[in-house]
């Protein structure tokens, strides 16, 4: 009877350990993605309804965390749950999707509460995170833009975060909902209730690129000197 009795916890115990919470990965026309370019002169709107244009992943962190920046999301702070989303809706720019109740896969256990973010980016940057997160070693943020020597390069290319929300994942054996991203204020928690600007990309070369460039501008110089 001991032996059962034990191993009966110690199976509860394994399903507890590798239980998924729930969210609802759905956003609202008052929390809409929008593409913002006006750092390098340009405008800001909701982001393109061309499906798969562009994808989004959940990020958490502990509930202590309470603002943060893209490049955050590159410290140990932050969690990438393996959760992801794309603008399935070609009806409506600035919506997106990634399931209703989907499971996340790590950082979020059910009725646990989290600080959470969302990350976007344009498809021509790249299609998972391990690909943004590369990008975006090195990366700055400044006057609106996004500047690095990681960057894809090319045009209309955008990336940014939402604010942190806050909130308890669904599921487990309590049955609790699955909890809603985007919206306003419940009993699980705080999620996003602002747009998320995703904002321009501009790769720039590394400083060896500059140096090599400067050495060939001298020697044209010297070679029209000469000539003359």
């Amino acid at each position: 009877m001991k032996r059962l009795a034990l191993t009966l916890c110690l199976s509860a115990f394994a399903v507890g350990a590798f239980a998924q919470g729930t969210v609802n990965f759905v956003n609202t026309s008052t929390t809409n993605f929008r593409t913002n370019s006006t750092g390098i002169g340009g405008s800001a709107g909701n982001s393109s309804t061309l499906p798969l244009g562009f994808y989004f992943g959940v990020f958490t962190a502990p509930s202590t965390v309470t603002s943060a920046t893209g490049l955050d999301l590159l410290s140990a702070t932050w969690t990438f749950t393996g959760l992801y989303g794309t603008n399935t809706i070609a009806t409506a720019g600035g919506r997106m999707s990634g399931g209703n109740g989907a499971a996340t896969s790590t950082g979020w256990q059910p009725g646990q509460t989290n600080s959470f973010l969302v990350a976007g980016w344009s498809a021509n940057l790249g299609h998972d995170w391990a690909e943004i997160r590369n990008q975006l070693n090195g990366a700055t943020f400044s006057g609106g833009v996004w500047s690095g020597p990681n960057w894809n390069t090319g045009n209309n290319q955008f990336f940014g975060t939402s604010a942190v929300g806050f909130g308890a994942a669904g599921g487990g054996p309590t049955g609790i909902p699955a909890f809603g991203l985007f919206g306003p204020a419940n009993a699980q928690g705080n999620p996003i209730t602002t747009p998320t600007d995703l904002f321009t990309v501009s790769a720039v070369p590394e400083p060896g690129t500059f140096a090599l460039a400067g050495l060939g501008a001298a020697a044209l110089l010297i070679f029209r000197r000469r000539k003359a």
